[in-house]
């Protein structure tokens, strides 16, 4: 390993440990989100945009506001999903609304998303900051209408709009980890073709996580990729569907991201090549 690199992940963790810092400050007023964070989690998104902020070579201000959007967005997201879901249980301990109830739930996740936007004021590159709104009220909003079709969906739709709903639930937020660093280097002209190539690692993922969950979301009667494919083919035939059509968005999602400049989604495809591994993985 290069004494660059290593000179680059030191600098990151710092960034990141800088990111927890700032988002447990911006929350100490409300426990139930504090009690959420503490919780862990692995900070892949703050993660992802902290080294992209670096390879675009971003003030260090500016990085840690935008990775700290992200990731309170995320936790708002999955404080708000246990509570749609009934899930009781997040990260090994008791979820939000089963410790603190409902309507503090709600709360938490909206405190959340107050937070995310508040985060941006600390952006260095005034200029982009318009531009870093525009997108993040989008990616919210997105997020929240795959939600909400996912939520009214029905478990004999069409892969198609199975499709559609997983980039919409997960993509917006990680489109987000390299929308937001190119806008505030001033690389626009890019942000439609990350869309597009995250939303084919989003859509991937989601069928990942299928492949590990489809007999419990079969009993729950919850859409998953394997049991929509059961109806046509075998289960063997389903799985090995899904698992081609994930191995056929990863590959044209590294092709499409590496033209970005300065290297800056060099993480987001080593995530890439992960799940590719887990992918080849016999049942």
């Amino acid at each position: 390993m290069t004494q660059t690199k290593v000179n680059m992940q030191h600098q990151s963790s710092l960034l990141l440990q800088q990111c927890e810092d700032g988002m447990l400050s911006r929350l100490k007023d409300n426990t139930p989100s504090c009690f959420h964070l503490a919780s862990g989690g692995s900070r892949t998104r703050a993660k992802l945009c902290i080294d992209a902020g670096l390879a675009l070579q971003l003030p260090a201000k500016t990085i840690i506001a935008l990775a700290s959007t992200i990731e309170l967005l995320h936790n708002a997201s999955l404080v708000h999903d246990d509570l749609q879901d009934a899930d009781t249980t997040r990260r090994g301990r008791e979820s939000v609304w089963k410790k603190f109830g409902k309507s503090h739930a709600v709360c938490a996740g909206d405190m959340m998303i107050s937070a995310a936007f508040g985060s941006l004021a600390n952006v260095e590159t005034y200029s982009s900051l318009p531009a870093l709104l525009s997108q993040t009220q989008e990616a919210v909003s997105l997020t929240v209408k795959g939600q909400s079709r996912d939520l009214d969906s029905q478990i004999t739709i069409t892969e198609h709009e199975y499709e559609d709903i997983a980039a919409m639930k997960s993509g917006p937020l990680i489109q987000l980890t390299l929308a937001l660093p190119l806008i505030a280097a001033g690389f626009d002209e890019h942000i439609k073709a990350v869309n597009l190539a995250l939303n084919k690692f989003s859509i991937a993922y989601q069928i990942l996580d299928d492949l590990d969950d489809w007999e419990q979301d079969q009993h729950n009667e919850q859409l998953n990729i394997v049991n929509l494919l059961v109806s046509q083919y075998s289960l063997e035939e389903s799985i090995i569907i899904a698992r081609n059509r994930v191995h056929y968005l990863l590959n044209r999602c590294q092709k499409e991201l590496s033209v970005l400049p300065s290297n800056c989604a060099a993480s987001v495809i080593v995530a890439t090549h992960h799940l590719l591994a887990k992918a080849k993985v016999d049942l």
